[in-house]
């Protein structure tokens, strides 16, 4: 268990473990999961034209994340032989981001932010997610300058794994077969995370790939 604070008194949290165990010689089974919730006070958002001079003309939009995570890595074998075995690794993941509180710096080399809907600027969510800041202090064409910030927010689900049959058909020469799997989501939402969404991540649409491999030893004599 990990638990701390930044300078901003921003968390960061983070619990971890793992269980193995072998209830005969021939299986093995083990997982480590693995969950993080996190604030990052200075997430860099994106860039705009329309700055003040103190950042050479350009507005660098930064924001809070509350970011969560979690991971399964799990590992499992099953040794029919000694020359036959199967190997099971997969890595259900899933993790998302709000981001909130958004404002631009204020001057280079600093971490200090003018956060949008104060200082003269207001900030509105528009219905497609994304928001539109105003900013009555700087004037374009004879009008407060106006910009757009896309919805950064996100929500992903992934599952990547690896099969592999060994089989060891004659000293030194050995047959392969694998299966791999690379599955993943993302969606625009930024809720917190849990077991649901690892779970969900084994029906993602992905793909799926096969590979056969065989090497031969032949004895030098």
């Amino acid at each position: 268990m990990y638990y701390g604070k930044d300078e901003f008194g921003s968390p960061t949290n983070r619990l971890s473990g793992s269980y193995s165990i072998r209830p005969s010689p021939q299986w093995q089974f083990s997982i480590v999961p693995n969950y993080l919730r996190s604030v990052n006070p200075r997430q860099f958002v994106t860039s705009r034209t329309g700055g003040s001079a103190a950042t050479y003309g350009r507005r660098y939009v930064f924001s809070f994340l509350d970011a969560s995570q979690l991971i399964a890595e799990t590992r499992l074998s099953y040794t029919f032989t000694p020359d036959l075995t199967l190997e099971f690794y997969g890595q259900p993941f899933a993790a998302s981001g709000r981001y909130y509180d958004f404002g631009e710096l204020d001057a280079a080399r600093s971490r200090n932010l003018r956060h949008y809907g104060k200082d003269g600027t207001t900030i509105q969510q528009q219905a497609d997610g994304s928001y539109r800041v105003v900013d009555a202090k700087v004037q374009t064409s004879g009008a407060p300058s106006a910009f757009s910030i896309a919805n950064p927010d996100f929500n992903v689900r992934s599952f990547r794994s690896n099969t592999v049959l060994r089989w060891e058909y004659r000293p030194g020469s050995t047959l392969f077969v694998v299966w791999q799997q690379d599955r993943s989501k993302r969606e625009t939402q930024g809720r917190l995370v849990g077991i649901d969404d690892v779970l969900g991540a084994f029906s993602q649409p992905g793909n799926n790939f096969i590979a056969i491999k065989a090497n031969f030893w032949i004895p030098m004599r």
